[in-house]
């Protein structure tokens, strides 16, 4: 909100002389507001997940990065219901993580239209509900990772 970045930024320059951090996360650096320019400047721990060339210039206009820590990020992906690559960059540390979460947590957070309607195709042929059809899609993504699927089901 382009009305609350002034305060944000004076409570962030506080929090950083009492040695608190202040943690703000965004899809897109763009959703900023101008305003808030000051406060990226400040950013002492960066967490970014992949993202295209584009999105690394633009941290860049807020912290210096070398072309071997752009190589970095450029080097994250992700591959759609498996993992997820990112880096954590701070004046201490340079790293590259791989963040694959449990089937049932990636089930649950499906967004996109096919996923909704594989979700509802599942409720429809089974005659069940939202929850036990995402169980059923976690169940899928176990059987893709080449694992045992734990048995998922609500007591009732």
């Amino acid at each position: 909100n382009p009305l609350l970045a002034p305060y944000v930024v004076k409570i962030t320059k506080m929090w950083r002389k009492l040695g608190a951090w202040y943690w703000l996360a965004t899809q897109n650096i763009d959703d900023l507001p101008k305003a808030a320019e000051p406060m990226l400047n400040m950013i002492e721990w960066w967490i970014c997940l992949s993202m295209p060339p584009d999105e690394v210039e633009k941290i860049a206009r807020f912290r210096e990065l070398s072309p071997a820590q752009k190589a970095l990020m450029l080097s994250a992906r992700k591959e759609a219901g498996k993992f997820s690559e990112g880096v954590i960059l701070s004046k201490s540390m340079e790293v590259l993580f791989r963040a694959v979460p449990p089937s049932l947590y990636l089930a649950l957070a499906q967004t996109e239209p096919e996923e909704k309607a594989e979700r509802y195709q599942l409720m429809r042929q089974y005659g069940i509900g939202e929850l036990d059809a995402a169980f059923k899609v976690a169940e899928k993504i176990d059987q893709a990772r080449g694992i045992a699927s734990p048995p998922l089901f609500l007591p009732k």
